[in-house]
């Protein structure tokens, strides 16, 4: 069986992004997977770290110290949640921007998307955990197929266990699917428990619905996520 085709990012950043501003939204959880570093080391004239996170978190901190440990001055941080509707607003427009961990964990996909490619000067680089084309249960066989979506807070019982065994095996943290969670807060989503699950061609699918030209696509260096290379067309 032919192997799905791998796409390094690091690769595409090095070598786009000179001489253009970067912004890196959602890039502070793990902090070894942020890209503004990258950027900056590869000729970016302006790179933003943009995060829900508040400011003074130990997230911030653990940015900073990467940032001081790998020699990159001048970086800006920017506290935003991409999903609120003044986002575009405080952000203001990148050439590059790079968005990895978030897509599958916000309640509304499009108000996000739409946040993320009007922020969106040239280059998109998206990058999300997608789901096979098909999971086999004991039961029955889950298809992903291009043109739906589950959701978590919202599976059934069997659909909740065979979805949360495939995210264990692939060594993804599955509890937020496999247990009893609490997916609202206040009446609002908590955006960490809070998945969709959807194959890459859903994902391409949504990226093109907003008019962009996709140029690389393919899976994560792990294997885990699918990663989207994506360009504004020219007005």
């Amino acid at each position: 069986m032919e192997q799905p085709r791998r796409l390094k990012k690091l690769n595409l950043i090095k070598n786009h992004v000179a001489g253009l501003s970067f912004v890196d939204i959602g890039g502070l959880w793990g902090t070894t997977g942020e890209m503004v570093t990258p950027a900056l080391l590869a000729g970016a004239s302006r790179g933003v770290m943009a995060d829900i996170h508040p400011p003074g978190s130990d997230w911030w901190k653990k940015f900073e110290a990467r940032c001081a440990e790998r020699g990159v001055e001048g970086y800006e941080g920017l506290h935003v949640d991409i999903c609120a509707p003044d986002a575009p607003a405080q952000l203001g427009t990148f050439d590059f921007v790079h968005c990895a961990g978030v897509m599958y964990h916000v309640p509304d996909l499009f108000q996000f998307l739409g946040n993320v490619v009007s922020v969106t000067g040239k280059y998109l680089l998206l990058s999300s955990v997608v789901m096979p084309s098909q999971i086999r249960g004991p039961a029955e066989t889950l298809s992903f197929g291009p043109d739906h979506a589950y959701l978590a807070p919202v599976l059934s019982t069997e659909n909740r266990r065979v979805i949360g065994d495939y995210l264990a095996e692939q060594g993804l943290k599955a509890g937020v699917v496999q247990d009893s969670v609490e997916y609202l807060e206040a009446g609002q989503p908590r955006y960490g428990p809070w998945w969709w699950l959807f194959s890459s061609e859903f994902m391409t699918r949504v990226v093109r619905l907003y008019g962009l030209e996709i140029l690389d696509e393919g899976q994560t260096p792990k294997g885990n996520a699918y990663s989207v290379f994506a360009r504004v067309p020219n007005p």
